[in-house]
């Protein structure tokens, strides 16, 4: 007589061990979100309607993995990028951007820890790139947004707004029409003397103001500023040259 076989005991689901932060502003798109990526082992899930929310959140519970729009109301995308960019730089960045995946596949800016997905994405390739995402440690690593990465971002995105660039340095200004530098301001310096200036700080506080209210000084392609801006900076730097 046989005995009787005991049933195999269930598996245990996977216990969250991380915080996936996702912000999106179209209750349809984060309803989306919220039933596809309910597949995502390991990861609590908390969403956020605007820019606003989601520092909030990042204030109250660490968060691993930050998914954005970028076009939201009360706080956009790009103010919320510079801040967490600012105040929790070990946070990577996945953005959701409607250009055609071509206009930034091939990109040559280094934009840190920025992933850039087309909207809307296929929910494999999201879920692939928050694993991707969260499995890099912080430790030894330098993150955080620099202000080249988001000029090229508002660049993709053809803004016009006007951002507050602080350092230690001081405080500058930089105009943008249709994500395009038209005009800079720093000390008694305007135009192309001031953006340079303003371009080679290092991990500036950024503020952005929706508004471009200047009459254009500069008259040269994005890329093509801040490559000169980079040959200045790495002029300036002590260390330019040595072998």
């Amino acid at each position: 007589m046989s005995l009787p076989t005991r049933p195999r005991p269930m598996p245990m689901p996977e216990v969250p061990t991380k915080t996936l932060l996702v912000v999106e502003d179209d209750r349809a798109t984060l309803s989306l979100y919220r039933a596809g990526l309910k597949g995502l082992q390991g990861f609590k899930i908390i969403m956020a309607e605007n820019g606003g929310q989601a520092l909030a959140m990042l204030r109250n519970e660490p968060v691993h993995v930050l998914v954005t729009d970028l076009n939201m109301p009360v706080m956009d995308g790009f103010n919320l990028i510079a801040k967490v960019s600012r105040f929790y730089p070990q946070v990577p960045i996945i953005v959701m951007t409607g250009l055609d995946e071509s206009q930034h596949l091939n990109t040559p800016l280094q934009l840190g820890a920025i992933r850039i997905l087309t909207k809307p994405p296929r929910l494999t390739l999201l879920m692939d790139a928050i694993r991707a995402a969260a499995q890099f440690e912080p430790a030894g690593m330098v993150r955080g947004i620099g202000l080249n990465s988001i000029l090229q971002l508002l660049n993709w995105e053809k803004k016009s707004c006007t951002l507050t660039v602080k350092s230690e340095a001081g405080m500058g200004l930089l105009y943008l029409k249709l994500g395009e530098v038209v005009h800079a301001a720093y000390r008694a310096d305007e135009g192309l003397p001031a953006a340079y200036e303003i371009l080679c700080w290092d991990k500036p506080d950024i503020e952005f103001v929706e508004t471009c209210r200047v009459e254009p000084s500069i008259d040269l392609p994005l890329t093509e500023l801040l490559m000169n801006a980079a040959m200045i900076s790495d002029h300036r730097n002590p260390e330019f040259g040595e072998a």
